[in-house]
């Protein structure tokens, strides 16, 4: 999705799980407001045998502050995918939405 040099800087491993969604979706914030201001830096497709989540990073200002998950159908079940389930849109001959 761009540059993501800056947001290398912090090991994923210090991320704390501040909050959630509102909305009752899987997502999660690492800072409080993690949404607000922030920009797409990673977008990439859990590929499930059952269906299809999307999953987009964002990030402001060199931190990392929000992993939004997006069950494209209501009914799948809520989970975070293992590396190997992922995929980028073009890999899975995908346009993004």
């Amino acid at each position: 999705m761009g540059d993501v040099t800056a947001y290398r800087q912090r090991p994923f491993e210090d991320l704390l799980v501040v909050g959630g969604c509102d909305c009752g979706c899987f997502s999660l914030d690492f800072t409080p407001d993690g949404f607000g201001g922030a920009r797409i830096i990673a977008d990439a497709l859990a590929v499930y045998p059952d269906g299809l989540t999307d999953l987009i990073l964002w990030g402001r200002d060199g931190e990392v502050t929000w992993l939004e998950v997006v069950d494209y159908d209501p009914q799948a079940p809520r989970r975070f995918p293992q590396i190997t389930d992922l995929r980028t849109w073009e890999e899975h001959g995908q346009a993004r939405p």
